[in-house]
């Protein structure tokens, strides 16, 4: 995809994912420089739209967060809101946090480090199940729903679902009534532990995390097709 390899080239030649801004000075945490240390590469996607009057249109996404921030501009923002992600879970973390470093305790007997760790476990588990409540999946027939809601079943819910390019990309589009035309994922920066993704390579989505959530995103979108002719 041409839009895919004009960012790719913007990656490149700008060494930062801030260059919407009209300011040459970029963000230190926005530059490349970190996808080719510890943390290795990123996935990035476009998806190429139609708006209504018939105007093509660019998207674009980073997969999870980039050095720690969800919302850049330019880009397109996560399945939900910034401000109560964070009112969630700044102070449940904290706690966490708090519950660790005293279960760290060598003075502590058995059963009391057991009880903190316990406790520990259980405010984790609750912490990820609100989050994946906050999720909001928008479809192309006007439908919502939470990442729990797909998985109702009981299976449980792969970690960094809904972060990835395609589902942003797809739900963001589906919110702003934008008709897709073509997506596509490619990887940037170091080499991935596992040696499975390469620098300007491009690769389908995954199985285990969006595979389960990209029916549900593209609902709809077949009608639009028949609409739009």
């Amino acid at each position: 995809m041409h839009a895919a390899k004009e960012l790719m080239a913007q990656l490149a030649n700008k060494k930062g994912i801030d260059f919407d801004k009209k300011t040459t000075l970029l963000h230190k945490e926005l530059k490349t420089d970190s996808l080719y240390g510890k943390a290795r590469g990123k996935m990035f996607g476009v998806l190429s739209c139609r708006t209504e009057n018939g105007e093509k249109q660019i998207l674009k996404a980073f997969s999870g967060q980039y050095n720690g921030i969800w919302e850049v501009d330019g880009w397109v923002p996560p399945l939900f809101d910034v401000q109560e992600f964070t009112a969630l879970t700044q102070p449940v973390e904290k706690q966490i946090k708090s519950l660790g470093r005293k279960a760290e305790d060598t003075t502590l007997l058995p059963d009391s480090r057991n009880h903190l760790l316990k406790k520990r476990k259980v405010l984790s588990r609750q912490l990820m199940k609100d989050i994946h409540n906050l999720y909001r999946l928008n479809n192309f027939r006007g439908k919502q729903c939470s990442l729990s809601d797909l998985f109702s079943n009981g299976s449980g819910i792969p970690t960094g679902t809904g972060d990835c390019c395609a589902p942003k990309l797809l739900n963001f589009a589906a919110r702003k009534g934008l008709h897709p035309l073509g997506l596509a994922e490619f990887y940037w920066g170091r080499t991935n532990k596992s040696a499975t993704r390469h620098e300007g390579c491009f690769y389908p989505a995954c199985l285990d995390k969006c595979h389960p959530i990209l029916g549900f995103l593209l609902c709809g979108l077949e009608e639009q097709q028949a609409w739009t002719g």
